[in-house]
């Protein structure tokens, strides 16, 4: 987060000031103010935001939250406001996913919260849930966008139904592994002990516990590769160093959560990367080189059967 001035500390502390003292306009005009010279800064985004959701900008308010999602749990603080403007929009499953973050007790009460929002929805709302249902269990159908606002849309469900859907898209043959690996990691988020079957690029399924798998920064070979593209080009070649970096990740979609059975040799996957991304020639002189070469093939097959408008 950004180190403020010593004049916008001050603008800072006012704005925290006006939103206990409910002057949420005032709150408004400092925060969009310091916003222009610290655009990226969680804090002042997230006071932002409990203003606009006193001011009933309920959904804004939500949209905030939801695009620094990776990022919230570096302000402890203001947890319990975010969880209740979250909780306010039916986001049950990301509400869930704030519960690994904080006390024992904090984590009792606040499940037992979304629960009971979850219950109230089920009476009020089901057909938005039945819609809900349909459009997370029949995901692959759907070209690339709608795919990942679906995604986002379907964390507006209950766990128990958006379980319910996810081991439908799970079990798809047809559908795309980007969007079978958010639903995994989202599961994983919010800690289901459930257990599923994956079909995955390579067509064949798996029967997987979901407390098993691990968030994509566990897996020691993706972070091998991460460190060896920062070895090679980190302080000489930044332009690459982010384009390798950003291919690696969109791999990482394709290869959870099976990351040692594909990258067998991190050095070696890296040369495959830079091969593909800079057309340099590549030679396989081993069993496991060869067979990475063919996982990269079944990862570009994969791509090219998905739909992006």
């Amino acid at each position: 987060m950004s180190k403020f001035s010593k004049n916008d500390q001050v603008i800072f502390w006012s704005a925290e000031e006006d939103l206990d003292d409910q002057k949420f306009h005032q709150v408004l005009n400092k925060t969009e103010h310091l916003e222009k010279k610290y655009p990226d800064d969680l804090r002042i985004h997230l006071l932002m935001a409990q203003a606009l959701f006193a001011l009933h900008e309920s959904a804004d308010a939500y949209r905030i939250i939801f695009d620094y999602r990776e990022q919230l749990f570096e302000v402890p603080k203001y947890l319990p406001a975010i969880f209740h403007i979250v909780l306010e929009n039916n986001g049950f499953m990301f509400a869930r996913e704030f519960l690994p973050n904080v006390s024992s007790t904090q984590r009792l009460k606040w499940l037992a919260k979304i629960e009971n929002a979850e219950e109230r929805y089920r009476e009020k709302d089901r057909n938005d849930l039945n819609n809900k249902m349909k459009n997370l269990a029949h995901l692959g159908s759907l070209d690339a966008y709608k795919q990942v606002h679906g995604i986002n849309d379907a964390l507006k469900m209950p766990l128990k139904e958006y379980l319910t859907a996810a081991k439908l898209l799970l079990s798809d043959p047809f559908g795309w592994q980007v969007s079978k690996t958010q639903v995994l990691l989202e599961l994983n988020a919010v800690g289901s002990g459930e257990t599923i079957d994956l079909t995955w690029i390579d067509k064949n399924s798996y029967h997987l516990p979901l407390n098993e798998l691990k968030p994509l920064t566990a897996y020691h070979v993706l972070i091998d590769a991460l460190r060896e593209i920062d070895k090679q080009y980190g302080a000489d070649d930044p332009i690459k160093f982010q384009l390798l970096e950003k291919e690696l990740f969109t791999q990482s979609s394709y290869i959870y959560p099976f990351f040692d059975k594909v990258i067998q040799d991190s050095k070696f996957w890296v040369k495959i990367i830079v091969a593909d991304l800079f057309g340099d020639h590549l030679e396989a002189n081993t069993p496991a080189q060869r067979e990475m070469l063919g996982w990269i093939k079944q990862i570009h097959q994969a791509e090219s059967f998905i739909k992006f408008v």
